[in-house]
């Protein structure tokens, strides 16, 4: 493990680089156990093991080519409301910092797809990850960054920064501008209008599977935002309020059924 030499605005955090690992989630809990302070972070090139929201979903990607990295924060954070929208936000913020620096646009803005994903034009272009323990909180990122083909399942459903920019980006400053941002989202007290603004799909009518994995019931309603907890609020049809909603999925495509399952967007997750 070799120290990357990027700051970090963490208190005392490092920031450090494994060439390969299973994944970078098992590699923070690692340096947690260690007594390293909460902020520091570790990446990697490749990721044999990568793993996404659900056991059955996975993150590919090519070596050496997108930004795949796990942050460690203090057992105090699991209170903190929505941190993967949070860190999705800081990711959509880091974009356009890094849009503004290159003197260039996107030709759509970036979006959250609820509750973990980062799409540019309605493509798959990042997931978050979270996970807790007795040694503290972890966000899990990828992003991809300079990968420009992708398998045939995927074309077409996602995207990466130097397909968006037309040429490849320094991912090690995509990392620094997101610890900026991620760093003041924690503390930040209108989080949830950022995360509205930013909602894909807000204000229209979705299909939502409630309560994955375990989930068998379709709502179909419109999608009004997030409350203070993170739920996905949804004014399904034929309801007499809108509701919160925990845990599910915004279905892309439904397989038919009385037990509909989700055809998921297809990437990492």
């Amino acid at each position: 493990m070799e120290k990357l030499e990027i700051p970090n605005p963490f208190p005392s955090a490092g920031c450090f680089f494994v060439k390969e690992t299973t994944s970078t989630m098992d590699e923070a809990r690692r340096i947690a156990k260690m007594g390293f302070p909460p902020g520091s972070l570790v990446a990697s090139d490749l990721q044999s093991a990568g793993r996404g929201r659900f056991h059955e979903r996975s993150w590919e990607s090519r070596p050496g080519a997108n930004l795949l990295f796990t942050l460690c924060l203090a057992p105090g954070e699991v209170a903190t409301p929505a941190l993967p929208l949070r860190a999705g936000l800081a990711l959509c913020r880091a974009v356009d910092v890094l849009a503004v620096r290159m003197g260039q646009s996107l030709s759509a803005p970036a979006m959250l797809k609820w509750p973990n994903d980062l799409l540019i034009g309605g493509k798959k272009a990042a997931g978050v990850l979270c996970e807790a323990g007795s040694d503290g909180v972890f966000v899990g990122v990828g992003l991809n960054c300079n990968q420009r083909g992708f398998p045939l399942p995927l074309e077409g459903k996602v995207t990466s920064l130097a397909l968006e920019f037309g040429h490849d980006v320094d991912r090690w400053l995509v990392l620094e501008i997101f610890l900026t941002a991620f760093s003041l989202l924690l503390l930040e007290e209108d989080w949830k209008e950022g995360v509205n603004e930013r909602l894909w799909m807000r204000g229209k009518k979705i299909p939502f599977l409630v309560g994955l994995p375990q989930a068998c019931d379709l709502v179909v309603g419109r999608l009004e935002g997030i409350d203070d907890a993170g739920s996905l609020v949804i004014d399904a049809q034929g309801g007499e309020d809108p509701r919160a909603y925990p845990a599910g999925e915004i279905v892309v495509d439904v397989a038919p059924g009385p037990h509909s399952r989700p055809l998921a967007m297809p990437g990492p997750s």
